[in-house]
């Protein structure tokens, strides 16, 4: 079992994969909620061939293991410790998506399930 991460606040910071990427490589909106258990919708723009994964950042609680639980159809998706990634596919342009969980304990000791469907933009 994972050791939980306790965090402090929710947002989506860009973080990259590949090394050398830059910054126009890939964006992601910020995200805020309001509940421990939540479905959220989010935007991310990344350049075909690229990756992007985000940290996770204001989650009030303890994460105990982030998941993918819609693949894209697309792209590639997958999670690297808690950090919810995604890959674009060389030479593709258009939308796609992905959802993904965080899963874990509430800062009152509860269940906590926050569900994100990232909506992607795919460009050159």
């Amino acid at each position: 079992m994972r050791k939980p991460v306790s965090l402090a606040v929710f947002g989506l910071t860009c973080t990259f994969l590949a090394a050398g990427a830059q910054a126009q490589d890939c964006a992601v909106a910020p995200m805020t909620f309001n509940s421990h258990v939540a479905n959220l919708e989010g935007e991310m723009t990344v350049k075909a061939g690229k990756g992007c994964g985000f940290g996770l950042n204001g989650i009030e609680g303890a994460i105990r293991e982030a998941v993918i639980v819609q693949k894209p159809k697309a792209g590639m998706a997958g999670v690297q410790g808690i950090m919810p990634y995604y890959v674009a596919k060389p030479g593709y342009q258009g939308p796609d998506e992905f959802s993904y969980a965080i899963i874990g304990t509430d800062q009152y000791g509860g269940p906590m399930r926050v569900t994100t469907k990232m909506k992607v933009r795919v460009i050159p």
